[in-house]
């Protein structure tokens, strides 16, 4: 007996099926019954069981529930994930609950035994406890009735669903450059190598001899203290202006290497800002870089300072098993073949950088935390050594020699790639052959090192580059990989793949030529190189593509490039979306000489050439993902290979106009040169290599939209100010701030001033630069959270029922105050919440700085002229003693903190240590002191203390310029060995704690 079997028919559908003879004859019809459609409740039961996948927003239709409904209001949240309200259909978004911290080799361990990932892949089942929660459901004509919804979870087809986009990224200025803000207390070193720089020597010299011999960082931190010291008998007195490592004074980098560790270990520095004067090269000597514990707001940094070209500063290299954090490299250079990168150092930004070399972070440390770092308006040109030539008659690169420019290696997790050039890795076209003993060409050939006059811009002094093999690219990402981000580049030649994606990614805006290969959206795994957890289903992230230009394929012959020298974007990862994806030209249409270059001139042999676009195995015929392919839409190969490999256009583009969009009219055009002046790629190398900067992000735009049009398909984006509302695109992620899909294919709110958001109840994560809303409605039951990049929102935020606003790691939001009427959650796990208004309407604040690898965080309640007030029934917590709570701003003005009666302050304990709500330097106006004058209103709210662990001693709870009232009670825990009394005066408010019988007072 004959059986059929169907994969992939979505609910509610019937399956038609007609056999015919070969005459084409009918012999069988059929038709299925409505596909897995169950009988639709006619009233609206009690309880709904139903399912959800993990790490994405699944969708559950109304009829799921009842026939007739015409609303549904969410009435509670689960224990985790997020649900809303579109259309006809009820969302659960998981996104970002199977987070990734920690593995093994076996088996993975997830951080926390108890997320739902974890139970899923350490006992590797498909499905996991249920979530909760509850929908107030009408149906047409009815009264509203509750409904507890019981939701399974279960995995999906990528077990680690979408990236909400986490990764190293502060807030930016108008010029776009990182916004760095000095921790506080902070050192501006600056290094040269002039005459007139100091060693150790001569500061001891000017001095007064050896008189402070050994005591250099400490008479320089001296001259940093207000009213100076005496050290050694040396009166020493306050110089912020002519301090020995300040301008006017700077030191010799053998002096600042032992500084900087001093200055952070030794003398409680939060930051240290290293300036290396522009003009000198200090790649032979010790390098001071070394990373601080002031937060992720506030990284240490190696700068330039001057005027010439980039400093070329010496190679960075952090090692360690444990993970140390925040570091900016700004405005320098490093050496050929020296770049950055370790197992020691993670949250690192690198911009407007010249990296001839690689940047190779990797691993996780012992507490779990990963590889994470940010390459941006960076130039990344190649990335070989000479130091890795081999010894021969003559010497010579390895064959299979491949460092990549930049490489996240296994374990890394929050990768930012933005607005670069990056091109060619371990591989550039002055190469050489030998042939070998044999005189012949083989595949046991190597690429000697050999003076072939070649250009001395690559730094050889003539001799010759390493050739093509397939394992050299530009950008390598381990198949451990998560969250990696890829916009607004310019990928440029290889003599392998341009990049490699084997975890998946989110890229957008990015443009690729000449190169062998392109990439391969890869379906990523838990442990590096090993096999997916279950045969069905992806390990990593899932991806999407959006505005992605090929042309131009590399032909890059040579003993070890293989036999893929033509090969475009191959798809391996499963509903991988693609939108407005361009592939054209493997060679210039419109020179007909190009076509020379399918003949290899290594061996004289005919390339095969490679398809532009395909789906990988999986998608085959009976393949794990026969029947998931993501959406396609303006997605186009045309002219790629030619005969051998037909146009794949799914949207059935016009293609008549494809010969104008090619890599050299678009060159031609931006240099004012008649259309195919240009042949040869190597001009548009050096050309593009010579921008730095924002500028590559404007000229990535200009060439996708040249090659766009022809096709029709350039973005119509809005050109001036809208209100726009938050859709979630399930093809897509359906919950990223970013994604042009989800704000109705249209720009992003923050592209214009005046512009508006509105969430519609969704949650939402922001992961951008420095974006300002005029508006931020957040709908019922709305949450934004910020897991990077700072969003102002210039009027006081709504919503309705409720809402939330949640900041993570290096996230900052802020708010013009908050009057709405109903209750707003507000927690802090990281970077900044920040009020510059009056926020005056009922709100929860949680503040705990769990998400930052140095327990920070920071609570703006008031900046400048602004006002909080903790309403009746409304609590404020704080916990352990690594937030930063209170007060900043500039110009004397008043900012309060205020209570009602009703209201409870709460402070919790965490590893025996409280914070202090005060004023404190937030670093957003640089080093300038806090100018206000701060005021706490206790206003009788209740106080409670979780003291658990504290020792004896005292402890400031408050300690501002006023405090008027006090508190109508105190409760909370205590060892029942100790007492602790709470004292209210004019100016602050402390604790201590003696000895006694668990008893708290107020006095």
């Amino acid at each position: 007996m004959a059986k059929m079997k169907f994969k992939g028919i979505p609910v509610g559908e019937k399956v038609t099926m007609t056999v015919r003879d070969s005459a084409g004859n009918t012999l069988v019809t059929a038709q299925s019954p409505a596909w897995a459609q169950s009988t639709t409740p006619a009233e609206v039961p009690g309880q709904v069981n139903t399912a959800a996948d993990l790490g994405i927003v699944s969708s559950i239709p109304f009829n799921a529930i009842a026939a007739n409904i015409e609303a549904v209001e969410v009435l509670t949240q689960p224990s985790y994930g997020h649900v809303s309200v579109v259309g006809t259909s009820v969302l659960v978004n998981t996104v970002d609950v199977p987070e990734i911290r920690a593995v093994t080799t076996e088996p993975v361990v997830l951080r926390t035994p108890e997320n739902p990932l974890s139970k899923m892949v350490n006992n590797l089942v498909k499905s996991t406890d249920p979530i909760t929660f509850t929908l107030r459901v009408t149906q047409a004509g009815q009264s509203p009735q509750d409904v507890t919804v019981v939701c399974r979870i279960d995995a999906h087809l990528s077990l680690s669903g979408w990236s909400c986009g986490r990764g190293m990224k502060l807030a930016v200025d108008n010029n776009d450059e990182t916004v760095l803000e000095p921790g506080e207390k902070h050192f501006d070193l600056y290094v040269s190598l002039s005459p007139a720089a100091y060693t150790r020597a001569d500061i001891m010299t000017e001095i007064g001899g050896n008189t402070i011999s050994g005591k250099v960082d400490d008479y320089i931190v001296a001259q940093l203290t207000p009213g100076g010291a005496t050290i050694s008998g040396v009166t020493i007195a306050y110089d912020p202006i002519n301090y020995y490592g300040s301008q006017a004074k700077p030191v010799r980098p053998i002096a600042a290497a032992g500084l900087v560790t001093e200055l952070l270990e030794e003398h409680g520095f939060d930051t240290v800002h290293i300036h290396y004067e522009r003009g000198y090269d200090y790649s032979t000597d010790r390098g001071a870089a070394n990373f601080g514990k002031a937060g992720l707001l506030h990284p240490n940094a190696v700068l330039a300072w001057g005027e010439g070209a980039k400093p070329i500063v010496p190679r960075a290299r952090f090692n360690g098993n444990t993970k140390k954090h925040g570091m900016v490299f700004r405005g320098v250079q490093f050496p050929l073949g020296q770049g950055l990168g370790g197992s020691g150092g993670t949250n690192v930004i690198v911009e407007n950088c010249l990296v001839p070399a690689m940047i190779y972070f990797y691993g996780q440390d012992a507490f779990g935390y990963p590889a994470r770092f940010t390459v941006r308006n960076s130039i990344l040109p190649h990335s070989f050594a000479v130091e890795d030539v081999r010894d021969g008659t003559p010497d010579y690169w390895a064959g299979d020699y491949r460092p990549a420019c930049i490489k996240p290696g296994g374990g890394s997790n929050g990768i930012i790639i933005e607005g670069n050039f990056l091109a060619l890795g371990a591989f550039a076209p002055d190469f050489a052959l030998d042939n070998g003993a044999d005189g012949l060409p083989g595949p046991d050939d190597v690429y000697p090192f050999i003076d072939v006059g070649s250009d001395s811009r690559w730094g050889l002094n003539g001799f010759s580059t390493p050739g093509p093999n397939l394992l050299a690219h530009p950008m390598y990402c381990d198949t451990y990989t998560r969250h990696i981000q890829i916009r607004k580049n310019f990928i440029f030649g290889s003599g392998g793949s341009l990049i490699q994606l084997r975890g998946g990614a989110v890229m957008y805006d990015c443009a690729f030529t000449w190169g062998n290969q392109t990439f391969s959206v890869g379906p990523g795994t838990f442990n590096n190189y090993s096999s997916e957890v279950f045969d069905d289903r992806n390990d990593g992230h899932k991806s999407w593509l959006h505005d992605v230009v090929l042309t131009h394929a590399g032909y890059h012959d040579g003993p070890q490039a293989g036999n893929a020298l033509s090969e475009g974007i191959v798809v391996g990862s499963a509903l991988t979306s693609l939108d407005r994806v361009v592939i054209l030209h493997d060679i210039d249409p419109n020179n007909p000489a190009d076509a020379d270059r399918l003949v290899s001139s290594w061996n004289g042999a005919s390339h095969g050439r490679k398809s532009g676009f395909k789906y990988s195995a999986a998608y085959e015929a009976g393949g794990k993902f026969e029947n998931y392919h993501g959406r396609e839409r303006d997605l186009v190969c045309a002219n790629w290979g030619s005969v051998e490999n037909p146009d794949y256009n799914p949207g059935s583009l016009d293609l008549s106009n494809i010969n104008n969009a090619t890599l050299f009219r678009w060159y031609d055009a931006q240099r004012g040169n008649a259309p195919d002046t240009t042949t040869d790629p190597l001009d548009i190398y050096w050309w593009l290599r010579g921008h730095e900067g924002p500028e590559i992000k404007a000229l990535v735009r200009s060439f996708v939209t040249f090659m766009q049009a022809p096709l029709g398909i350039v973005p119509t984006w809005r050109t001036s100010a809208s209100g726009c509302s938050f859709v979630p695109d399930l093809a897509e992620d359906g919950c990223r701030w970013d994604n042009t899909n989800n704000w109705g294919r249209d720009l992003i709110p923050g592209s214009f001033a005046g512009d508006t958001a509105a969430l519609n109840g969704h949650k939402v994560f922001y992961q951008l630069d420095t974006l300002t809303v005029a508006g931020l409605d957040l709908g019922a039951g709305g949450h934004l959270h910020a897991v990077n990049g700072r969003l102002n929102v210039s009027a006081a935020p709504v919503c309705t029922g409720s809402g939330a606003i949640t900041v993570d790691e290096s996230g900052q939001v802020w708010v013009n105050g908050y009057t709405d009427t109903d209750p707003l959650t507000v927690t802090v796990k990281g970077g900044r919440f920040a009020n510059t208004g009056t926020f005056s309407g009922p709100a929860d604040i949680h503040v705990d700085g769990s998400t930052d690898p140095y327990g920070k965080a920071e609570f703006l309640c008031a900046y400048g002229a602004a006002s909080m007030t903790v309403t009746s029934g409304r609590k404020m917590e704080i916990v352990g003693s690594g937030p930063r709570v209170g007060f900043d701003g500039t110009g004397g003005t008043q900012a309060r903190l205020s209570f009602e009666s009703g209201a409870v302050l709460s402070f919790v304990a965490k590893e025996g240590r409280l914070a202090t709500i005060r004023e404190f330097r937030s670093g957003v106006n640089g080093t300038a002191t806090p100018d206000v004058v701060s005021t706490v209103a206790l206003g009788g709210a209740a106080l409670m203390l979780d003291l658990t662990g504290v020792a004896v001693g005292s402890h400031v709870l408050v300690s501002v310029d006023n405090v008027i009232g006090t508190f109508g009670s105190i409760t909370g825990k205590i060892d029942p060995r100790l007492d602790a009394t709470v004292t209210v005066t004019a100016k602050g408010v402390s604790l201590s704690i003696g000895s006694g019988s668990g008893q708290i007072r107020l006095t």
